[in-house]
């Protein structure tokens, strides 16, 4: 049975970043599952070879990562294979490092790289490739963890944020952990990981109750067979978070970290129970999301169709509450009533300001001046892809430009102050 139209949109929403009218016709007759199985298809995903500004001596560190914040939002736009890059996306806010502390761009790049060729992938060969990863290294100070020294911060966060959760593990694990983890750093001067033996605790530790001479991946190992139930919970609720709604609802998080654990942690399993289930097309997980910064304005570029380059993304991002390749803290950024502030919604509204400008040098919606004030409107609603706007809404917007119509306010001025309200609109802010 064909899905219904409106389901289809808020996967595409959801799983991605929207989709064109093209792309939606490309599902068109479709059921849910072969839609689902679609989108799991990351063999679509393009190469992503890294821009030349990045790595490259000559361009200031600045420059380096506005070519990384261009290409990434452009690639979020353009991607055939939009679910890779929302997990992406996902990864770099859940195993989380800051450019502000790492202060090199090409180690960032290769970090969201690997998130991105293991972004469907296995958790677990995700979490032991990531943890001696150059970038996560010198975040988290793992590159100074040496015997007799042990830095706990790696371990530690490994599992409060990344594997675990909170009331998991207990202080006397953390020390463990730590002292397995010594001597995985990197070569001096340089971002090529490499494990010191002289540098490694070879004693005998206790974790999780098993006492022998531990190693770093040992202990990714061992919480993966130890605490198995709890890694599946875990990351099926935060993932449910992330694409359905805060809070889910009672069973959901059992079914799907049920799926995740007898598929050995395989995430396209886990993914498809998800985007499956009938909770995620209910109005508690259609109206559950605010759009991030990032998916907003990667939405707004899929619509508009302005050259990325002329968007500077990186101009108006950091002031919504979100900077790639920098987020706020290792907890990663929050969601919902996270984004939602005076600043913030100031910024959305210059950036907005920013689009009509660009969009009317463009010729968007250039037709609307010389359309009835219905025709006009339902062409905004069209090109914005607001197929959900409500009637209240859609009233709103006519009433608005009933009333400068009848100001003479038309004209060029026109196609400019309704690309702001499509903008602006609450169902554009809603993922």
């Amino acid at each position: 049975m064909a899905a219904d139209p409106a389901d289809v949109a808020h996967l595409l929403r959801r799983a991605g970043f929207g989709a064109t009218a093209s792309e939606l016709a490309a599902f068109a007759g479709l059921d849910l599952p072969a839609i689902v199985d679609r989108l799991l298809d990351d063999s679509t995903s393009p190469d992503d070879p890294r821009p030349a500004a990045i790595g490259d001596a000559s361009t200031s560190g600045w420059d380096q990562w506005v070519a990384g914040v261009q290409w990434w939002v452009e690639r979020m736009a353009a991607t055939p294979a939009p679910l890779v890059e929302k997990m992406t996306l996902f990864w770099h806010g859940h195993f989380v490092s800051e450019i502000g502390k790492v202060e090199d761009m090409t180690a960032m790049w290769e970090q969201i790289s690997l998130f991105r060729h293991n972004a469907l992938g296995n958790l677990r060969t995700l979490a032991q490739a990531t943890a001696v990863n150059p970038a996560m290294l010198r975040y988290l100070d793992n590159d100074r963890n040496t015997k007799g020294a042990p830095n706990q911060n790696f371990a530690r966060e490994l599992m409060e944020l990344f594997l675990l959760g909170v009331g998991n593990y207990t202080e006397d694990d953390v020390i463990a952990a730590a002292r397995a983890w010594t001597g995985h750093g990197l070569v001096r001067g340089t971002w090529q990981y490499h494990f010191d033996a002289a540098r490694h605790d070879v004693g005998a530790k206790t974790f999780f109750g098993l006492t022998q001479n531990f190693d770093g991946p040992g202990i990714i190992d061992t919480i993966f067979v130890v605490k198995g139930d709890v890694v599946a919970r875990f990351l099926a609720a935060k993932l449910w978070e992330f694409f359905a709604h805060p809070g889910p609802p009672a069973g959901v998080v059992d079914a799907l970290a049920t799926t995740f654990r007898t598929s050995g942690f395989e995430l396209k399993p886990l993914l498809r129970a998800l985007f499956l289930r009938p909770e995620f097309y209910a109005p508690a997980a259609r109206q559950g999301l605010v759009r991030s910064p990032v998916e907003w304005v990667v939405a707004l570029r899929k619509v508009t169709a302005i050259p990325v380059t002329d968007l500077h993304p990186e101009w108006w991002m950091d002031d919504m509450g979100q900077r790639l390749y920098d987020p706020p803290n290792v907890a990663g950024w929050k969601a919902n009533a996270y984004w939602v502030s005076a600043t913030a919604a100031a910024a959305r509204a210059a950036f907005a300001s920013y689009i009509a400008w660009k969009g009317g040098s463009a010729g968007l919606l250039s037709g609307t001046a010389s359309s009835t004030v219905d025709v006009a409107v339902d062409d905004a609603i069209a090109t914005f892809r607001l197929d959900r706007m409500t009637t209240r809404d859609r009233q709103v917007v006519v009433d608005w430009l009933l009333a400068q119509r009848r100001l003479q306010w038309t004209g060029w001025v026109e196609p400019g102050h309704l690309i702001v309200l499509m903008a602006l609109c609450p169902e554009m802010q809603l993922a």
